[in-house]
């Protein structure tokens, strides 16, 4: 049979299995102090998502230089023979024409390009040389040309073209793809804010919770005393019982959460989870409720200037004005001015054909003025048309960002607000919560109240000590949704990005 030494024996037993369970776990697991500008910094280093976002600013950058491509001057060299056999002809009442054979060799150097302003070169030196079989005795005749040669757009691909058009584009292409990034390390950073404060809120309950074990079993302890004494009745002792185990399971439910803010904090700073599987961050701040002046228009300011999507959507209507402009252009007739001038020489050697080209004994120049359209222009109409429709869509999208970057502000500015105010309520409720618990105390003491009231007061006062902790931690994490809506979190956090 059962005793009341039975009892107490088995509670003795199960309460040290489970400081034994707990020094186990925390022999296991290593503790880590972490500030959160540790936890931030590891997750910009570590975090993947970050890491393959950093590609693309350096691919765009490569793009760009890749457009610039287009003004690299290309350099032609040819070397080529021909010969030519020409049979006798006879004529009637004419003299018998010879046939002869007829030998060319063609040497050409030349250099091509196009400059930013639309212009394209050429630079051209032509050696030739051929010979007569009929006049062997004359040799080679030498034929040398340098030759400049220009091409001006005036009308269509004046104000912009492909090429200016590629750059122009990759440039804001850059600035977008860096928006990109500073969007995501401020969704990360933010992610990561959140997660350390819920650890410490996490931790504080556990704290709680604890110290509503101990008061429990110290309360249950006395009570023994009491009953044995007769100065209790049992039933008083079987509450105490009941209240240290349901304070128990709720510590274990808080150890539950506690674990899990830790793994969403594990993973959000590391690339190799299994790594820190053996270590407990420890954050080394504490929760305290800073008021803080609001000022939506600065907040509205804020948005509307730095957030990187209102500054994307921007970027993103720029680039489309961009190509209406080239689209517009390309609704012009093409009109090219042209012009070239050149030297040549002639001789049966070649350092006299040379030097006429240095006497400029035999210049030649030419200009020319060429216009082309098309009877329909309806494939540039059209590509106008459709430009003109993207940046009114862009604009629209562009306005429906910044609504909704003000709207984002205005809900995390009354949550912070609402939070704050959560604070001093739940702070007045705890002191209070307190105060009757110690008078119900004292009252129980002087047997004019009971172990029932005084167990309920006691998780009255646990639950708003927990309200208090959650209130707390829900205002620090407002404030950094608030940064978030403004874009402003980097600052907030000390972070300069360097992304290229």
């Amino acid at each position: 049979m059962e005793t009341k030494h039975h009892r107490q024996f088995w509670a003795r037993c199960g309460s040290l299995a489970a400081v034994a369970a707990a020094s186990a776990f925390t022999a296991v697991a290593e503790s880590k102090p972490v500030s959160l500008d540790d936890c931030v910094k590891m997750a910009l280093q570590k975090n993947l998502d970050v890491r393959i976002a950093y590609y693309n600013p350096r691919q765009a950058l490569s793009q760009l230089r890749q457009g610039y491509g287009a003004y690299d001057p290309s350099v032609q060299l040819s070397a080529g023979q021909s010969f030519r056999a020409q049979p006798a002809l006879a004529l009637p009442g004419q003299a018998v024409v010879p046939g002869a054979e007829a030998w060319g060799e063609n040497y050409q150097a030349g250099i091509n390009g196009l400059v930013p302003w639309g212009t394209t070169y050429n630079i051209g030196f032509n050696v030739p040389r051929a010979s007569n079989s009929l006049r062997p005795q004359d040799g080679f005749l030498y034929n040398p040309s340098l030759r400049l040669g220009l091409n001006q757009p005036l009308l269509q691909d004046f104000w912009i073209d492909q090429p200016r058009l590629a750059i122009s584009i990759g440039k804001l292409s850059i600035q977008r793809t860096e928006q990109d990034v500073q969007e995501l390390v401020i969704g990360v950073a933010t992610q990561v804010a959140l997660a350390y404060h819920d650890v410490i809120a996490a931790r504080e309950s556990v704290r709680v919770q604890k110290k509503a074990v101990e008061t429990s079993e110290r309360r249950l302890a006395e009570q023994k005393k009491r009953v044995e004494v007769g100065a209790l009745a049992p039933l008083d002792e079987k509450q105490s019982e009941a209240e240290v185990f349901r304070t128990r399971a709720d510590l274990l439910r808080s150890e539950g959460n506690l674990g899990d803010a830790l793994a969403r904090l594990r993973n959000l700073v590391s690339d190799d989870f299994a790594a820190l599987d053996d270590v407990e961050f420890d954050p080394t701040l504490t929760l305290t409720a800073v008021p803080v002046a609001f000022d939506k228009k600065d907040s509205w300011h804020k948005a509307l200037t730095q957030r990187p999507d209102v500054v994307r959507a921007n970027i993103s209507l720029e680039q489309q004005k961009i190509r209406r402009k080239f689209t517009h252009n390309q609704l012009f007739p093409q009109l090219d001015l042209s012009g070239s001038f050149g030297l040549a020489g002639v001789g049966r050697h070649i350092e006299t054909s040379l030097d006429n080209i240095g006497g400029r004994d035999f210049p030649n120049h030419s200009v020319a003025i060429t216009l082309t359209f098309p009877l329909s222009n309806r494939n540039a109409r059209e590509a106008n048309k459709q430009a003109k429709l993207e940046q009114e869509r862009l604009l629209l999208d562009y306005k429906r960002i910044e609504q909704n970057a003000m709207r984002d502000i205005d809900i995390s500015i009354r949550a912070a607000k609402t939070q704050f105010e959560r604070v001093g309520a739940t702070k007045k409720a705890r002191e209070f919560a307190a105060q009757a618990l110690d008078a119900e105390e004292k009252k129980l003491a002087n047997g004019k109240s009971t172990s029932f009231q005084v167990l309920e007061l006691q998780r009255q006062l646990t639950a708003a000590e927990s309200d208090e902790i959650g209130a707390l931690s829900e205002y620090n994490k407002e404030l950094y949704r608030l940064s978030q809506a403004e874009g402003d979190t980097l600052k907030k956090l000390g972070i300069l990005l360097e992304i290229r």
